[in-house]
């Protein structure tokens, strides 16, 4: 049985079995199946650019790779239960690992970091000890325990245009650090993080085009 890295008792050294792609398909979109076949019902199309995780653990044996997909473009209210599951074909799949690495001075991005902050946050915990909530959300970066650092603001400019991400997308973000990759695919993108604090071990992407940001995938599927 799989689980999103929302529950606590998983450790964050156990080996991770999905990694985050994205498609390659030269008519833009990728048709995910209910099973691993050309004949099974087509579930869900994937876009260009649109990141997801999927199972890496499959053998070269099968054509099929099995993917998730969050049910909004942000991540929001991400759980077991937000996911898509389903099938597309692995000459389709285009690992994040496998885009060029960004090295040009054209695009930058990095989060303003401090302490973090209860004050004004509202604190729900479980019988008085673990954290469940802050703010009214389900947060990443610790297990069930205060966290030490917020991202304040994220800095983000492309040519020399300022783009803005909304603090609604970052709120529940912490552990975090300036340690990231940049992939860049046409003129998109892909800004790569692992956060961990101890158990609370998960994965960001945030996809930032001139349009702005176009999509944050966070957790970890195990």
């Amino acid at each position: 049985m799989r689980y999103i890295f929302s529950l606590f008792f998983i450790f964050y050294s156990v080996t991770v079995v999905a990694q985050i792609a994205i498609i390659k398909d030269v008519d833009g979109y990728t048709n995910v199946r209910s099973k691993a076949s050309l004949e099974s019902d087509i579930i869900f199309k994937i876009k260009d650019n649109k990141a997801f995780w999927y199972d890496h653990s499959v053998k070269d044996t099968t054509d099929w790779i099995l993917v998730y997909i969050p049910k909004n473009d942000f991540s929001l209210g991400c759980s077991d239960y937000n996911l898509i599951e389903g099938f597309i074909h692995k000459s389709r799949l285009l690992p994040i690992r496998g885009l060029d690495e960004y090295t040009n001075s054209d695009f930058k991005f990095s989060y303003v970091l401090g302490s973090f902050n209860s004050t004004n946050r509202v604190i729900e915990k479980i019988s008085n000890r673990s954290i469940k909530l802050i703010d009214g959300q389900s947060f990443w970066g610790t297990d069930g325990e205060l966290p030490t650092v917020e991202i304040k603001s994220i800095n983000v400019n492309l040519k020399g245009l300022d783009i803005e991400i909304h603090k609604a997308f970052y709120n529940n973000l912490f552990e975090c650090d300036n340690d990231f990759t940049i992939y860049e695919q046409n003129e998109t993108f892909f800004i790569y993080q692992d956060n961990s604090d101890g158990a609370g071990y998960y994965q960001v992407l945030w996809v930032i085009n001139k349009n702005g940001l176009i999509q944050r995938l966070v957790g970890t599927i195990y």
